[in-house]
């Protein structure tokens, strides 16, 4: 295969016209194999060359991705692979720049967990998660989430339960057992919650049981006998956490 010219592209590529068609090379390749002293290669050799350029562009592919954002090695590989890269392409461009510092997983896991907190009602727990689901391990995780001061976490889960409170409508016990499956579920340890749970007096909000009570009377009273509605009632108060109700004390206030 003769080499008729080259051409310089963009960055660090070159076009080159060959008697068969035109490429696009990396200068570092076109150096390596002294391309430009050359007016003819043999197509077996020139195969090969082609194959180390790809290497070498999974590899600036690759730098290009880390430079706008830091990238897990799992978010890398899934990229390569979707702009249809060779597993071993993608293998020798990770590891390049794993090589050369790029892929710093203690660097990219404080990170998230500085944005994490910074930016989210979000406990340990889930961040442990969601850095095991971008490809890091729970031992450097956990290492990195020793160094948070516990008391962040605790201050996170009190500024969200008294929000949530001063605008609670429901019984005292469906608001913990409520707000205890939220906070878990954003990743707060239940002992952390419950502490804080345990220092306040949270009371059924008198003014909803009596709206309660009241449209539950309106609903049932021309159906059943008094009895029986005072019955239903009771019975729907306690399947939301209501105890011990005095219906009869509501009902006067209005009936």
């Amino acid at each position: 295969m003769k080499i008729l010219k080259y051409k310089k592209y963009k960055g660090n590529e070159y076009k080159i016209l060959t008697d068969e068609k035109e490429y696009i090379l990396y200068d570092d390749i076109i150096i390596r194999h002294e391309l430009l002293l050359k007016k003819e290669i043999k197509n077996q050799d020139w195969e090969s060359i082609l194959k180390e350029n790809n290497l070498l562009k999974a590899y600036y592919d690759g730098l290009k991705a880390v430079s706008t954002k830091l990238r897990t090695e799992k978010e890398l590989r899934a990229l390569l692979k979707k702009k249809n890269y060779q597993s071993n392409e993608i293998t020798y461009g990770i590891k390049r720049l794993e090589e050369e510092g790029y892929l710093n997983h203690k660097m990219y896991i404080e990170a998230y967990i500085h944005d994490a907190l910074t930016l989210n009602v979000v406990g340990e727990n889930k961040i442990l998660k969601d850095l095991e689901n971008l490809g890091f391990s729970s031992k450097e995780i956990e290492e990195e989430l020793k160094k948070v001061d516990p008391q962040i976490y605790q201050e996170k889960i009190k500024k969200y339960i008294d929000k949530k409170l001063k605008v609670n409508k429901k019984s005292a016990n469906e608001f913990i057992q409520k707000i205890t499956y939220e906070l878990i579920n954003k990743g707060f340890n239940k002992s952390d919650i419950t502490a804080y749970l345990s220092t306040l007096t949270i009371e059924d909000n008198d003014e909803e049981i009596s709206k309660i009570v009241n449209k539950l009377y309106q609903k049932y009273i021309n159906k059943y006998d008094l009895y029986t509605t005072k019955m239903k009632i009771k019975a729907y108060l306690y399947s939301k956490g209501y105890n011990n109700i005095d219906i009869d004390q509501y009902l006067k206030r209005t009936h």
